[in-house]
């Protein structure tokens, strides 16, 4: 009979541990708790506790660590330790975790736990030894996430040239995953430290020039105001239309931009890019002469059916106007007015951008020069008492149309 319950343990023990190796922590717990009930042998309690711990089931975990301890009186036990300073955090007595942590680092050289020790020391304002113990493991792993730390602890103490120093130093040594590429990009500019970046951005594109180092060195460099540099890399990712776009209106180079709009309407279907098609031909046309009532129709035809299309995209997917829709409404809307081409027509699309944009300075000029141009001076006298005397004087266009609304009679 002993034998045979032997035999059934023995059998237990085996399957219950195969589990364990598997990765099956549920059924590796379950199996251990079993034995411990059936036994009373405290290795299985330790072994569910593992398996409970390697699960995620900390109070399981820490429940059966803190039953280990008070029946074999060990209070040096790693792997029962490990999983005390897990329940500590989880239930935010950090103290407690630190000085158990340090006990353990006196046996257990594991680089992992250093990276928690050191973020537990943050977390409690023990910056030195938090910056002891992260720069010596950094100098021996290069790892991002000490990196990251590390930075935390220079931006707390206000060492901002230090942080930028090492975030420099790190991406030229040891590159960056696209994670940390973009955290830094991001730091070095909340810091104006434009200069690091473009150096460091630089050296990374011609390292390895995929899509998003390419992306990021543009950027600094549009920062920089050096377009032709950054539209000559953007012209080597020709998929990227979006981005050669935004460089060709920085540098108002509207007969370009106004191409690529066209293509991008082409590739997306998305009237908006049609809408900036017609403005940006329209910008291109008046730097060279004053636009004809001929001129003005291809234009106006284009916006036209921009603004259609984009109603009949609202209501498939049940959206609403936004701002750039306002702006689109009030361009075509003054176009028409301006050139004469149909002036009520014209005061129809303003209206439904103030709509949108009620309180627009720009929007409100436009919608009273549509009735002056139809011979309402009082009406366009009233509209401009909205706009005030300071953003009128700021304005040359809005100081014309004033002083014309003034006269009228």
């Amino acid at each position: 009979m002993l034998f045979a319950q032997s035999a059934t343990e023995d059998q237990q023990i085996l399957i219950t541990s195969d589990a364990f190796h598997r990765g099956d922590f549920a059924t590796a717990k379950k199996g251990y708790l079993q034995l411990y009930k059936e036994t009373h042998n405290i290795i299985y309690a330790k072994e569910a506790a593992i398996s409970a711990a390697s699960l995620g089931d900390i109070n399981t975990a820490v429940e059966l660590a803190m039953l280990y301890k008070k029946v074999t009186k060990n209070n040096k036990d790693l792997s029962i330790n490990k999983i005390l300073v897990d329940g500590y955090i989880k239930t935010g007595q950090i103290k407690k975790a630190i000085i158990l942590l340090e006990r353990i680092r006196k046996e257990d050289k594991s680089l992992m736990l250093d990276s928690v020790l050191g973020a537990l020391y943050i977390g409690e304002k023990q910056y030195t030894k938090a910056f002891d113990i992260l720069s010596k493991l950094y100098n021996q792993v290069h790892d991002e996430d000490t990196l990251e730390k590390l930075i935390t602890l220079y931006f707390i103490q206000n060492s901002q040239q230090e942080a930028a120093d090492l975030i420099v130093s790190h991406l030229e040594k040891y590159g960056c995953s696209p994670g940390l590429c973009q955290k830094s990009f991001n730091t070095l500019v909340q810091m104006n430290q434009l200069a690091k970046a473009k150096e460091v951005f630089g050296v990374l594109y011609h390292k390895n020039p995929i899509v998003q180092n390419a992306q990021l060195y543009i950027e600094v460099l549009v920062m920089l105001k050096e377009f032709n540099k950054a539209e000559k890399i953007a012209k080597n990712f020709p998929f990227n239309r979006r981005l050669l776009l935004d460089l060709y209106t920085a540098q108002k180079n509207f007969a370009l931009a106004s191409k690529q709009a066209g293509l991008l309407y082409k590739e997306h279907r998305d009237p908006k890019f049609l809408a900036l098609e017609a403005v940006y031909t329209y910008e291109h046309l008046t730097a060279h002469k004053k636009l004809s009532r001929a001129d003005m129709l291809p234009i106006t035809h284009k916006l036209e059916r921009a603004i259609a299309e984009r109603r009949e995209q609202i209501r498939l997917h049940k959206g609403r106007l936004d701002v750039q829709d306002a702006f689109f409404y009030n361009f075509l809307g003054y176009s028409l007015i301006e050139s004469g081409l149909n002036i009520r027509k014209g005061i129809n699309y303003v209206k439904v951008a103030l709509q949108i944009e009620p309180k627009s300075i720009f929007y409100i000029d436009s919608l009273a020069w549509g009735y002056f141009k139809l011979g309402n001076c009082a009406l366009a006298k009233k509209l401009f008492l909205g706009i005030s005397k300071e953003d009128i004087a700021a304005q040359p266009e809005l100081k014309a149309h004033a002083q014309a609304i003034a006269e009228c009679q």
